[in-house]
């Protein structure tokens, strides 16, 4: 049995912020679930961040268990103190936000480094980290073995899609990646650019794939949970819809996305399909609204409509007649296999990991051609037997991945490392 420390930060950061509950989140919990479930793991836990939302997080999903945390006692103790206040007040309630934003401001402030008791550390085999770097405790260590989950090195690769944040924190990761590191990649295309720009050998990277929760992206043939659904979003169930999810930002090339549609309904003259846009406004989100704004067609005809609660994307999903995601580069491209989990055609670029998730069960296009993007908006339109066939595909392609194999394969790899 290994003795695994997993670095569970992310789980904190998005406990109280729905909205920061993205892909990594998705992926960190699943990771954390799978381990502290399997029989082959004796699993740890450790924060660099967050730690007080990450014991109110334990508190909230698995009352009942206890946990080991590694972090410092004085940390734990302090950590422990501030999650107890918190909980005092009504879940997400305004005074609990006001006492959460006063703790959060002094630790800004104060800036203080969860750190670990690092007499302790040999016990353990496995120290991975699922996002941010490996903390500078764990180098000249010989045990743990460490371990790090590359999702993508976009912000190294196209620095002018982010912000400080994203390019300071990909330097941080990368640089913590030493000889001792096993890095895990979501990608053969992440583990291609992680070699090209580190040179490290490619023989010591391991590739695991993601997955899409069954529990929410599923096939939804209730109805009237969809019509519900429609209306919360105020989105026409009399128009049929293409459907977009992803942060809002410029690497998602939602702009040309948005003059493919343009394109396609002035040409063609179609008054009954509109655009709807799914997800929280990112870095340099501007150009896209004001794409909206400048067009009074569109005005009517795209639907935006923020942040979506979990328990409405299925049903988002399955009414809509294709799901049209041509970002410019992924890591993994989680949004398409969602979608195709829920039978959902997909239109999606042809570049990076995308095509390792899709295959041939939807249309890839040149990200940057709106044309060949209006084009197969067009064929999902028109063609219902064509969006029949590549539903059934989609269903096929989306069963190859699963957590529980992504599970499998990490317990396998730890293994293999200690």
């Amino acid at each position: 049995m290994n003795k695994v420390i997993l670095d569970t930060s992310v789980l904190g950061l998005g406990h109280f912020n729905e909205q920061s509950r993205t892909g990594i989140f998705r992926v960190v919990e699943e990771l954390f679930k799978g381990l502290h479930t399997s029989p082959s793991i004796e699993l740890s836990l450790a924060n660099t961040e967050h730690l007080p939302e990450m014991i109110s997080y334990l508190k909230e999903h698995f009352p009942e268990k206890s946990f080991n945390i590694v972090n410092k006692n004085s940390d734990k103790v302090r950590a422990k103190l501030e999650s107890s206040l918190i909980s005092i007040f009504p879940f997400k309630s305004l005074p609990q936000k006001a006492v959460r934003e006063a703790f959060v401001r002094t630790r800004g402030y104060l800036k203080p480094k969860f750190k670990f008791d690092t007499t302790s550390l040999s016990n353990y085999d496995i120290y991975h980290s699922p996002f941010l770097p490996i903390p500078e405790e764990f180098e000249g260590f010989a045990k743990p073995k460490k371990i790090i989950t590359i999702h993508d090195l976009i912000p190294h690769i196209f620095p002018q899609f982010f912000g400080e944040w994203n390019k300071i924190i990909t330097k941080k990761i990368l640089a913590s990646i030493d000889e001792h590191t096993t890095p895990i990649c979501i990608s053969e295309a992440t583990k291609n650019d992680l070699c090209e720009a580190t040179g490290i050998a490619t023989n010591r990277v391991k590739v695991v794939h993601l997955a899409a929760s069954k529990d929410i992206f599923y096939q939804e043939s209730n109805q009237e949970k969809i019509s519900r659904t429609l209306k919360k979003y105020h989105i026409s169930a009399e128009s049929k819809h293409l459907l977009s999810v992803s942060t809002l930002e410029p690497r998602k090339n939602l702009e040309r996305t948005i003059r493919a549609f343009l394109k396609l309904i002035q040409q063609e003259h179609i008054t009954d399909l509109n655009l709807v846009l799914v997800g929280t406004k990112g870095w340099q989100f501007d150009g896209i609204f004001e794409e909206i704004k400048s067009n009074p067609t569109l005005k009517e005809r795209i639907i935006t409509t923020g942040f979506v609660a979990d328990e409405d994307l299925a049903s988002l999903y399955s009414s809509a007649i294709g799901f049209v995601y041509p970002s410019l580069y992924e890591g993994f491209g989680l949004p398409p296999l969602e979608a195709m989990q829920c039978g959902t055609p997909v239109i999606s670029s042809n570049k990076s990991s995308i095509p390792e998730v899709v295959s041939d069960a939807g249309l890839l296009v040149e990200p940057t051609d709106e044309t060949a993007i209006a084009a197969a908006m067009f064929a999902f339109y028109k063609n219902e037997k064509l969006r029949n066939e590549l539903s059934k595909k989609a269903i096929l392609q989306a069963s190859k991945f699963s957590w529980e194999r992504f599970i499998s394969e990490h317990v396998n790899i730890y293994q293999q490392v200690s």
